[in-house]
């Protein structure tokens, strides 16, 4: 399923009790309440892993960072776990530079 959002494109797949989600553009304000949605309607299922991509992200900042970390924390209480995908420089520096690295489990895949 494909969703456009704003500036924000939003792709979701699935395999069995996993999700994949790939984000591509901005994660602005429509973005993150849409990606909000998508992980409201995840919560239901409990269990399984989501795999957050944002390799396509052109741009990341703080409430961006925060709408993932608050889908963290929802899964968690799910018994689910949320995944970062193929982090950018900018989004690996951000983590860093707000200390939140090591909070999200963040794949060092590389980009595409």
């Amino acid at each position: 399923m494909r969703v456009d959002a704003g500036a924000l494109t939003m792709s979701v797949s699935r395999a069995g009790e996993d999700v994949a989600i790939e984000l591509a553009g901005e994660l602005d304000t429509a973005g993150r309440l849409r990606f909000r949605e998508q992980i409201g309607e995840l919560l239901g299922r409990g269990g399984g892993t989501v795999t957050v991509d944002v390799a396509g992200l052109r741009s990341i900042d703080i409430p961006a960072l925060a709408a993932l970390l608050r889908a963290d924390l929802l899964l968690r209480r799910v018994h689910s776990e949320l995944r970062i995908r193929s982090p950018t420089p900018a989004f690996t520096a951000l983590l860093r530079e707000t200390g939140l690295q090591g909070r999200l489990h963040v794949d060092k895949a590389a980009r595409r």
